[in-house]
């Protein structure tokens, strides 16, 4: 799911410099309260354009839409109940190793500070103890809800 990487790749490292890990121990990570929590989302969505998508929520009586920055988007599509936090940190690590890029020291406090954002500000995700089966609602964009079968 991670769309035009390599730019944002470049821009974490203007934000984190350099220094990176070499290993796969994250300090704030370990610290992290709700590292073994799974994560899942609460709103419906759907895509703007062919990299974007939007949200739709419902607050104080009144719907609302919210695009997001790349990586906000990236944690809100993978919050399908299935992945734990931690799972989160190690899966975007695989993605700059595989890109051949080195991890960003501080990446997992920054996915993290992004997550915590989605739920805490936004109200579009929520933590939970136990993997978790997204409703449709959740899971597939609405466009593709709307569609009646043939």
């Amino acid at each position: 799911m991670f769309v035009d990487i390599i730019r944002f790749i470049r821009m974490l490292k203007k934000l984190f410099g350099t220094k990176t890990k070499t290993h796969d121990e994250f300090p704030y990570l370990q610290t992290y309260e709700n590292k073994d929590k799974y994560f899942v989302r609460t709103a419906t969505w759907d895509w703007l354009n062919k990299k974007e998508i939007y949200v739709v929520k419902k607050q104080d009586n009144q719907l609302s839409t919210h695009t997001m920055d790349f990586w906000l988007q990236e944690i809100f599509l993978d919050a399908n109940g299935q992945i734990t936090v931690a799972e989160l940190i190690e899966i975007a690590c695989k993605q700059f190793r595989d890109s051949n890029m080195k991890v960003p020291a501080n990446v997992d406090e920054y996915l993290i500070g992004e997550l915590d954002r989605l739920v805490n500000e936004l109200n579009i995700v929520e933590f939970k103890d136990q993997k978790t089966e997204l409703p449709d609602l959740f899971n597939q964009p609405m466009s593709k809800q709307l569609k009646s079968p043939n």
